[in-house]
């Protein structure tokens, strides 16, 4: 699988049109295809899960197209992935909605993607979930162990059309914590989660590897 530079270029366009997932911004960006595969079933944490799901497919998205910019303060990534059949809420007790996530080292240099981060080098990621573009900020110090916060300065929008889904990620170059000042390559994965296919938590796509943001 070939690693992929992304490349944040920057834009003179308002946070306003990077913020809209159909913003005329995007149209100037070029966009990398990231292949995604269905995260391994022994390494979810549940032994239920792993004989629930022993016969059955997850992993339904086999591909996202992502996007990034950057205007003089902020950085944005657009995802954008098919989703014949969208699941926009969760409106009953065993729905799930499609969601998908951005994922980077917290030391914003390296850490082991396979175990969603270890205590000394913990993964954080930015988390969105269809029926809210209140998107949550995620850190994982190993299998098992996500924490979700509000309180962050991230921005999501999205969009369904056509049988695709676009959601635009935003947040502040100088935020507290993973620093997005550029001048280096940062790496970047991705998960996405079916909600017709019941996917949630570690039952998902996801991309194996990591790949590089490069913030121009």
């Amino acid at each position: 699988m070939t690693n992929a530079t992304l490349d944040a270029r920057h834009s003179p366009a308002n946070l306003e049109d990077i913020l809209a997932p159909d913003g005329s911004a995007w149209n100037e960006m070029t966009g990398e295809v990231i292949a995604l595969t269905p995260t391994p079933l022994d390494r979810q944490p549940s032994a239920y899960v792993q004989a629930a799901w022993k016969d059955r497919n997850h992993g339904a998205v086999a591909a996202v197209t992502v996007q990034a910019i950057r205007n003089d303060d902020t950085l944005a990534l657009r995802l954008q992935w098919q989703a014949a059949q969208p699941k926009r809420s969760i409106d009953d007790i065993n729905a799930y909605a499609d969601a998908c996530a951005v994922l980077f080292p917290a030391n914003g240099k390296d850490t082991d993607l396979e175990t969603m981060g270890s205590p000394e080098r913990p993964v954080v990621a930015w988390h969105w979930r269809a029926g809210t573009d209140a998107p949550f900020s995620v850190t994982a110090r190993g299998i098992g162990t996500v924490e979700r916060s509000a309180e962050h300065q991230l921005q999501a929008r999205s969009r369904w059309s056509d049988g695709r889904w676009q959601v635009v990620f935003a947040r502040s170059l100088e935020s507290d914590g993973l620093s997005l000042s550029g001048g280096t390559d940062i790496p970047i994965a991705f998960a996405v989660w079916c909600g017709a296919g019941s996917e949630r938590a570690g039952l998902k796509s996801h991309s194996p590897e990591f790949h590089q943001l490069r913030i121009n």
